[in-house]
């Protein structure tokens, strides 16, 4: 076989990979947006979309890249990959998403491509909806409000102040709610944009001397969300321009969604009657979740993304990741894929530790020894100096056992350490406290839980108590 036109040679190539896998999740993951960029000489450039997918290819399926393209150009072609860069046609500036002169909606692929293509041309992002949204306590007010702006946009929560801290999900809910409005009438006009992307259009605006188009195009439209709202007090005329626009679309029935990683009342330089539209329909938290929704959050994520893990990797990353949801998706992906790459088999839990940075060496230096016994007795409602006396109640003895068995399993201290830090005689102490701890875990689901949440607590102190140190 002899085909020496690029984009009919990678399409064929790509044919017969797909073919000889056999294995349709793992050739949609990793080479359906893969493209051959050109040909120099002898070697193929092969563009893929990340470093993870480059890596993985060419330490698992190197060989039947250069066998396949070879055979199919009818000459020996040697496959490099290269991270394919976004260009500026794939970017859709805000003002392309509300250009009225473009048709918001595309009939050649039906009702589906339709509400696609009004999401994209809105701003959104497709991956953002309400399904893949995992609920909790940390975030159960927002989803709430979220639900009844979406059945009436506009009139209950109006507007809709998301606030917390990075990569809590704040702009994944506030996107499905406006592909969820789309979803629903996908004649609606939704756009999402930054702070700092309201602000380049309205100086756009003046240099061109089009400002009341583009206030007029803001201004005609039926959802408004904007993200990273902090920052807009470094810019007076955007408060201004902003503060106009908000009241055109509010008195208009218009829903108004506002993102921000901090409530309105602790915003710097801006205006108090700016503030107090923000702060005039519900103002939102999205806090930290807990180790119960990390886990929840992970299984879901796994699921939806067909990532292959065993329950106790799952469960030590949900353990080990406390700072948030994007770092914690982040982990996931990472050690999934470098589990496919082991081709001794499963990654032990050591090796999942190094790869997301948690591993011992970087625990030592972030917690002290006092913090975890301290954790653990606040979890058990015992005294430091009872957990390290003589007295020995069952309670006691238990909350003693699990001290020891944090100590040396997530830890590795040594055992003759870890009964000096408790003031027991021997090392033979601890080796039972751990065989006991052990034993009740995977007997006792609700003792499982309350260890692995000290467990979560003495992480999520971690940084305060080596400040205090």
């Amino acid at each position: 076989m002899k085909i020496k036109d690029e984009k009919q040679l990678w399409k064929t190539a790509l044919a017969q990979i797909e073919i000889k896998l056999d294995a349709p999740t793992t050739f949609r993951t990793f080479f359906q947006e893969t493209k051959l960029v050109g040909i120099d000489g002898s070697t193929a450039r092969i563009g893929v979309p990340n470093p993870y997918t480059a890596e993985w290819l060419k330490n698992k399926y190197e060989r039947l890249i250069k066998d396949t393209i070879s055979y199919v150009y009818g000459d020996t072609l040697n496959p490099v990959f290269e991270i394919l860069q976004k260009t500026d046609s794939d970017m859709v500036s805000a003002e392309d998403i509300i250009d009225e002169k473009q048709p918001l909606l595309s009939m050649e692929n039906g009702i589906m491509g339709n509400v696609i293509e009004a999401v994209r041309r809105s701003g959104l992002n497709p991956k953002y909806t309400v399904s893949n949204y995992v609920v909790g306590n940390h975030n159960a007010v927002a989803y709430a409000a979220a639900l009844a702006i979406i059945d009436v946009p506009g009139t209950t929560y109006n507007p809709l102040f998301i606030h917390g801290k990075t990569g809590l999900g704040k702009t994944h809910l506030a996107q499905a709610i406006g592909r969820s409005i789309i979803e629903r009438d996908p004649k609606k006009k939704v756009v999402y944009t930054s702070s700092e992307g309201f602000m380049n259009d309205m100086v756009k605006g003046i240099r061109s001397g089009q400002n009341d188009r583009n206030r007029t195009k803001y201004r005609s439209i039926d959802v408004l969300i904007i993200d990273d709202m902090q920052l807009i007090s470094k810019w007076v005329h955007t408060q201004e321009e902003f503060f106009n626009t908000f009241n055109e679309l509010y008195n208009a029935g218009k829903q108004i969604i506002l993102i921000a990683d901090r409530r309105p009342e602790e915003f710097q330089n801006i205006e108090a009657r700016l503030k107090s539209r923000m702060k005039g329909g519900m103002v939102a938290d999205i806090g930290m979740p807990d180790y119960e929704m990390r886990l929840a959050i992970l299984q879901k994520k796994a699921e939806s993304s067909g990532v292959n893990l065993k329950p106790h990797v799952i469960e030590f990353i949900a353990r080990s990741v406390t700072e948030n949801i994007r770092e914690l998706e982040g982990a996931l992906q990472k050690v999934s894929l470098f589990n496919q790459m082991k081709p001794s088999g499963d990654l032990t839990l050591d090796e999942v530790a190094h790869m997301i940075g948690k591993d011992v060496q970087s625990k030592r230096l972030q917690i002290k020894v006092p913090q975890v016994i301290k954790e653990v007795g606040k979890g058990f409602n015992v005294s430091i100096k009872d957990l390290k006396g003589p007295r020995r109640t069952k309670d006691l003895a238990l909350a003693r056992q699990v001290a020891m068995y944090i100590l040396r399993e997530e830890f590795n201290y040594k055992l003759d350490e870890v009964a000096k830090f408790l003031n027991r005689e021997d090392h033979t102490t601890v080796i039972h406290a751990i065989d006991k701890v052990k034993s009740k875990m995977m007997v006792q689901d609700g003792f499982n839980r309350q260890v692995a949440q000290i467990i979560t607590n003495i992480q999520d102190t971690a940084a305060v108590t080596e400040d205090a140190e």
